[in-house]
């Protein structure tokens, strides 16, 4: 399924984890999802503690809280992405517009935004307790990411970058299509030549975020602030992540995702009435999946 960019922030890829339907379901079997999704609190703590090198108490809160938001969005969201999947399905058998398909997207974004609004008390709690060793840490991962992300999509050629851009749509469309015909992947390549991905600007929000971030935080660790003055910040963090005031940025991120709408339904409405059948399964198992985890223990 074609994809837009999203955020490399630490704190807010943590909470989009546990959005399945965003993440785990675009990974693979059925088994690994639930596999995945029992396994994201303890996964999550590490990739917490490579950012910040927590101390044994600020452990133990983490891992307290991350349990306690699981649970919360095992019993409350899961069954409303289950529900989603349940109503794609029927739209699955029939031709689609762009239109439906940023709907969609619009779901998915309210539920992310419920889930890190859920989170924000914990992470203000957290953010109270860091030191400036700790913050020197994060400065020096945030480094380390940017460095990885240049290696990655800037110093590489654009027929590169193109290729990989192409295989990885191709890949995400097949795992939800089974094998796609030749114009079907020509499709979907000529959708990259014509969407290009500004590294530029790309570059830009991203140093942009990891500013922010940094400033919010140091802001927080000076202390003075209450804990609901905290969980203000963080909502304010939140916002800009979600809706970038870069305006250009902005512009460039409605347009890339309106085209991916564009190219989806056409790829979707081109597919054969094996491929939808293909489609109508993944979704019914992704389904059975959410409603099986979500099931009282």
């Amino acid at each position: 399924m074609p994809s837009s960019a999203l955020s490399r922030l630490p704190f807010f890829r943590i909470i989009r984890a546990l959005l399945v339907t965003l993440t785990v379901l675009l990974l693979g079997a059925c088994s690994m999802v639930r596999l995945g999704y029992d396994q994201l609190p303890s996964l999550t703590y590490w990739w917490v503690d490579s950012y910040f090198d927590l101390n044994d108490a600020q452990s133990v809160a983490l891992r307290r809280d991350l349990d306690t938001l699981h649970s919360w969005h095992r019993s409350q969201e899961l069954p409303q992405l289950a529900k989603l999947l349940a109503s794609l399905q029927t739209q699955a058998l029939q031709d689609t517009t762009p239109q439906f398909t940023c709907q969609v997207i619009d779901q998915l974004k309210a539920h992310l935004q419920v889930v890190l609004t859920q989170a924000e008390p914990g992470l203000a709690t957290l953010v109270r307790q860091l030191t400036p060793a700790q913050m020197q840490h994060l400065a020096h991962q945030l480094d380390k990411r940017e460095q990885a992300w240049r290696e990655e999509w800037v110093q590489i050629s654009p027929a590169k970058l193109t290729k990989r851009r192409a295989e990885r749509l191709i890949e995400r469309s097949e795992s939800f299509y089974g094998r796609l015909s030749d114009s079907q992947r020509s499709l979907l390549t000529s959708s990259v030549l014509a969407n290009p991905y500004d590294v530029v600007q790309a570059e830009a929000e991203m140093l942009r975020r990891h500013q922010d971030l940094r400033q919010t935080l140091q802001a927080l660790v000076q202390g003075g602030d209450s804990a609901s003055q905290a969980q203000a910040r963080l909502h304010a963090l939140q916002q800009r992540l979600l809706d970038s005031p870069n305006t250009n940025y902005r512009t460039q991120i409605a347009a890339f995702t309106q085209a991916n709408c564009t190219i989806f339904a056409q790829l979707h409405n081109s597919a054969s009435p094996a491929q939808r059948q293909q489609l109508v399964a993944r979704l019914q198992a992704y389904e059975l999946d959410l409603r099986t985890l979500s099931a009282p223990r």
